[in-house]
C-alpha cells in the first residue's frame, strides 16, 4: 500500500512538472515573423477597433493601427485556450481601463478552427476584440497551443517581443510589460 503512495505520488508531481515546464514558456526575441494575410472582419466595429478603413477583402498583419498587438493562437476545442480566454478578456480590459488601447490592439487566431467555431469560441467566452480562422493551421507555426505573442508593429514587419505558451503572466504584471515596451518605442 505505501509504495502505491508513493508510486501515485510520484505520477502525480511528474504530470504536474510536465504541464508547467511544457506550457509556462517566454522568452524575449527579436524574430521578425512573416507577413500574414487575414480576412477583413465582417463586423465593422472589429474593423474600425483594428484601424482598417480601406474596404478589401484581407489586410496584412502589420496594417493593423498599434504599437503593440496582443496575438493569441488557440483551439476552440482545448480546454487550456478555454480556460486562457477569461484571463486574456481581463488583461484587454486592464489595457482599455490604463488608455492604452489606442497603442495596443489583440487579436485572436483559431488554428485549426473554421469560421463558425471562431464565432461559437468568440461568443462562449465573450472575447471583445476580433478573432480569426485558420482552418489550415498554416498562417503562423507554434510549438503549443495556447500560444500568446506580443508583436511590435512596425512598416518593416512585425517583431516578436515576447511569446508565452499556455499560461500568462498575471494580468498587472502583463500590462506592465506591455507598457515597459511602448515606452521603449516612444
Amino acid at each position: 500500500m505505501r509504495l502505491f503512495r508513493l508510486f501515485f505520488l510520484f505520477l502525480v508531481l511528474s504530470g504536474c512538472f510536465l504541464l508547467f515546464s511544457s506550457c509556462a514558456t517566454s522568452h524575449k526575441t527579436r524574430d521578425v515573423v512573416r507577413e500574414i494575410s487575414l480576412d477583413t472582419p465582417a463586423d465593422y466595429r472589429m474593423t474600425a477597433y483594428l484601424g482598417l478603413f480601406k474596404s478589401k477583402k484581407n489586410f496584412m498583419l502589420t496594417e493593423i493601427k498599434a504599437d503593440i498587438l496582443l496575438a493569441n493562437v488557440f483551439q476552440s476545442r482545448c480546454p487550456h485556450c478555454q480556460g486562457l480566454a477569461g484571463e486574456l478578456n481581463e488583461i484587454y480590459r486592464l489595457v482599455d481601463k490604463a488608455g492604452l488601447s489606442r497603442k495596443i490592439k489583440f487579436i485572436g487566431l483559431g488554428y485549426g478552427d473554421d469560421f463558425p467555431e471562431v464565432e461559437y469560441f468568440k461568443k462562449r467566452y465573450a472575447i471583445p476584440y476580433p478573432v480569426f480562422a485558420d482552418p489550415l493551421a498554416d498562417k503562423i507555426k507554434v510549438k503549443h497551443i495556447p500560444a500568446t505573442f506580443i508583436l511590435k508593429l512596425t512598416p518593416a514587419g512585425a517583431k516578436v517581443l515576447y511569446e508565452y505558451y499556455g499560461i500568462l503572466p498575471k494580468g498587472k504584471d502583463l500590462l506592465e510589460t506591455l507598457r515597459r515596451e511602448l515606452d521603449s518605442i516612444s
